[in-house]
């Protein structure tokens, strides 16, 4: 057993319960990783002052890799009742049950308010934008990264 934390499906499960009950409504697998993204490396999207897990030179390069994580959790998440999956028109919508809502709101740690925080920050600025446009964004926040 491995005893790592960070970069786990475990650590993104735990973002992934505080983003859908802040979102508080069905969302897609690409949209809850596009908004984790935003969300913790907010100071690239105009959200925040500071990044959440501060600066990185390679945040850009860990998109993908945080996506297969947290599809992963959210796999474990529906398993363990956390997170309702919905089959739409849209794809396969993601929520929290009632289970994954208490479970968000027992998350009393200074991470996990500013987590939500930001969410609703980013929830508020793009929660107008396609998956589409949400990727978009982020692939030219990484070009302007790449310039600086």
């Amino acid at each position: 057993m491995s005893n790592r934390l960070f970069n786990t499906p475990f650590e993104l499960s735990l973002h992934v319960v505080l983003l859908l009950d802040v979102a508080n409504a069905g969302i897609t697998l690409d949209r809850i990783a596009a908004y984790d993204f935003m969300a913790i490396y907010c100071e690239d999207f105009g959200v925040a002052d500071k990044s959440l897990n501060g600066e990185n030179g390679f945040a850009f390069s860990e998109l993908s890799a945080r996506r297969n994580l947290i599809k992963t959790a959210i796999k474990n998440l529906v398993v363990d009742g956390l997170v309702i999956a919905t089959d739409d028109e849209a794809g396969i919508l993601y929520s929290a049950s009632e289970s994954g809502r208490n479970m968000s709101k027992s998350f009393q740690s200074e991470y996990a308010k500013r987590y939500k925080e930001l969410m609703r920050l980013v929830v508020a600025k793009y929660g107008n934008y396609s998956d589409v446009q949400l990727f978009n964004e982020i692939s030219r926040q990484s070009t302007k990264s790449l310039r600086r």
